[in-house]
């Protein structure tokens, strides 16, 4: 709509529009306003509800349960050789420890790896047949450990980072150190239980040949790395025996699935790729591009210009990239979608490969067929302690071995793993590892007391149960000051939310000072509030009837509240030195902690049980409230949603009014204009 504003009458219209608005949008920012002050007054009382939460399910929770007062202490007389911890369950007394033995896992380091042939020293890439004592092809090394057994079938290309990734595969931990040239490996854990060996074996032409005829059958060569890992522990479960044909058969029949799907998908790629390559370049070499090819460039966005100027090797470059998208394109198209489906199900006739020939259940048949024999097939296979000697290891069994041991000639340096064995109490007791629990007393040992003993005392930890109480009551009284705080607020009734134009007439320090004084008042006088803080003050202040039938409040055991009534029922321990209040007077909880502690737990833990019941009732599930939540947030968000479609209906409303207002304006302009124009022409016929 076109506006005249004031051309005839002269007069500013925006404002007067503007002024006549300002009045209504007055309702719209008082909607507004209310609107902001809920979402204060949520995000206020979620922050206070995580408070609340984190006490209840921490704290409060903690200290109602009977185990929170049976804290023990253990304090060792040689540190150096045994430290100690107890738990509730740990029998008071002094134990008696002698350490035989610590815990250790089996190491072992490699000799040195001699100089290659060219001069030059091993390294991760090193293949195994080009070391200086080489590995022939046809070896097969084992690894076992606790974690199963990983076979490593030496081949032309075997690498030095072959063999520590068959070391890892076993569950150990195995690095080759270029500048030391060794080998360092390691059992993952301590314990004789982790003792693992490193075997080796020269297999004959036809071991070698039943190999390689199993992996033909699963189609290995089409796996993914990962995929080939997987089938090279079935490989190694088959061969050790830990796994029956039974339990991998689905295994076997999956991977051969996927080996079919590789191997057609690559059949077909390989078809198009040669099919573009004859027509796009005119040698075998691919680097001179036929006109075909150029043309193929020209069609695919190239200009002329750019074709001209290009390099032969830009060309051919440009068309290898074409392709390849091509290649991408057409196998995704339906045709092609539709014979690598048919490849997989029934094979390829035509294809060169045997594998492809096969449909899928001939392929199952004969990769399970091929590992229901595998294990008879390949025959015994006999160790040689001198075939490792290229890695600077002989046969490994978990037996120690020093570098100057008669017969060692590799010159590695295997450690035993071992087991901590101590004498508790004159009990021996073993751990694979350098902590022993036994009874509630859990024992690290450190070293040997070459015969000695360490003696380990268990007492009750009084200090440490005073030490929980305190940090509740630290906590409780944090949470309670913090709701009489936002209850008691002083009332921010002539302050209103900022708009836009005052936040700008404004200092930001201003402004947050300005919000803070309304976000500190939304909680004044609140009703849910008022039933917490009454919650925490009454289950605190009321009274327990112990096992003795006497009934007992905090007071009975040295814990009040302070004299100072605006203090709204903080909890003060009497004679605890961090309270100022008290600090001087008898610490009565202290004295009855050593007396009677299970008075103080049942006085306590009461006390507390009733409150956090009580929190658990206000925290149910309603139809204002969700569950696990102290305010009314349902009703909140209800309300919330209600003030956003007002607001809507505000600016629809406005902008309505806007346009009428200016429509009266611009009509009243228009009649201006017609009656001066009436004017004009008069006075021109009168003149």
């Amino acid at each position: 709509m076109i506006r005249m504003t004031g051309l005839n009458s002269g007069l500013d219209t925006d404002s007067i529009v503007q002024a006549l608005m300002s009045a209504q949008r007055m309702k719209k920012t008082k909607v507004t306003s209310k609107k902001t002050k809920l979402e204060w007054k949520k995000d206020i009382w979620s922050e206070m509800n995580t408070k609340l939460y984190d006490f209840y399910k921490g704290s409060l929770n903690k200290i109602k349960s009977q185990s929170a007062y049976k804290t023990k202490a253990a304090t060792s007389s040689d540190t150096s050789k045994v430290t100690a911890t107890a738990t509730s369950q740990a029998a008071e007394g002094t134990y008696k420890v002698k350490v035989n033995s610590l815990a250790s896992a089996q190491y072992v380091t490699s000799g040195k790896l001699g100089t290659l042939t060219d001069g030059s020293k091993a390294k991760e890439t090193t293949k195994l047949t080009e070391l200086a004592d080489p590995i022939a092809a046809g070896t097969q090394i084992a690894i076992k450990s606790k974690s199963g057994t990983s076979l490593l079938l030496v081949d032309e290309n075997t690498t030095i980072g072959d063999f520590t990734k068959a070391c890892t595969n076993a569950g150990l931990k195995a690095s080759f150190d270029e500048t030391q040239q060794r080998f360092f490996i390691s059992s993952d854990d301590s314990g004789v239980d982790q003792t693992f060996s490193i075997t080796a074996s020269n297999l004959t032409t036809d071991q070698q040949d039943t190999i390689a005829n199993w992996k033909k059958q699963i189609g290995y060569d089409n796996l993914s790395s990962s995929d080939k890992a997987s089938v090279q522990k079935i490989f190694d479960q088959l061969q050790t025996g830990s796994a029956t044909i039974d339990k991998v058969q689905n295994s076997i029949e999956s991977y051969t699935d996927k080996a079919a799907s590789n191997a057609v998908n690559a059949y077909y790629k390989k078809q198009l790729q040669d099919g573009y390559e004859a027509s796009y370049f005119t040698d075998d070499e691919h680097t001179k591009v036929s006109d075909a090819g150029k043309q193929a460039l020209l069609d695919s966005g190239v200009k002329q210009d750019d074709l001209d100027k290009m390099t032969e090797k830009e060309l051919a470059d440009s068309i290898n990239s074409l392709i390849s998208k091509n290649v991408a394109k057409d196998l995704k198209s339906d045709e092609y979608q539709q014979k690598i489906t048919d490849g997989i199900e029934n094979g390829i006739a035509n294809a060169d490969d045997d594998f492809l020939k096969k449909d899928s259940a001939t392929r199952k048949i004969d990769s399970v067929a091929a590992a229901t024999t595998f294990k008879d097939d390949i025959g015994t296979i006999t160790n040689s302690s001198s075939v490792l000697a290229g890695l600077g290891l002989s046969s490994i069994d978990g037996t120690a071995v020093a570098e100057g041991d008669a017969g060692n000639t590799s010159g590695m340096v295997v450690i035993a793993a071992s087991d901590a064995s101590i004498e508790l109490n004159g009990a021996t007791l073993s751990s694979s590892g350098s902590t022993i629990t036994v009874n509630g007393l859990t024992l690290n040992i450190l070293d040997m007391t070459a015969g000695s003993e360490v003696s380990i005392s268990v007492t009750k930890d009084v200090s440490g149960i005073y030490d929980t109480i305190k940090d509740f009551i630290s906590e409780y009284n944090s949470i309670l000051k913090e709701m009489n705080t936002k209850y008691n607020a002083s009332s921010a009734k002539d302050y209103d939310v900022l708009t836009d134009e005052q936040k700008e007439a404004m200092s930001d320090d201003e402004v947050e000072k300005w919000e803070d004084k309304i976000k500190d008042s939304l909680l004044r006088r609140d009703d849910t509030l008022s039933s917490l803080i009454s919650s925490f003050r009454d289950n605190m202040s009321g009274t327990i009837t112990a096992s003795d039938g006497k009934r007992y409040a905090l007071s009975s055991i040295g814990i009040s509240t302070s004299a100072d009534y605006a203090e709204g029922g903080l909890l003060h321990i009497k004679g605890d030195e961090d309270d100022s209040e008290y600090a001087d007077e008898t610490n009565k909880l202290e004295e009855l902690l050593n007396k009677d502690p299970d008075l103080v737990m049942e006085v306590f833990s009461g006390l507390a049980s009733n409150l956090y019941d009580d929190l658990f009732k206000k925290m149910g599930k309603t139809s204002m409230s969700s569950a696990l939540t102290f305010y009314n947030d349902v009703e909140m968000n209800s309300q919330l949603s209600d003030y956003k479609d007002e607001i809507k209906k505000w600016d629809s409303k406005l902008s309505t009014m806007e346009e009428r207002y200016y429509s009266q304006f611009t009509a009243m302009e228009k009649a201006l204009a017609s009656l001066n124009s009436q004017s004009n022409s008069l006075s021109n016929f009168f003149s």
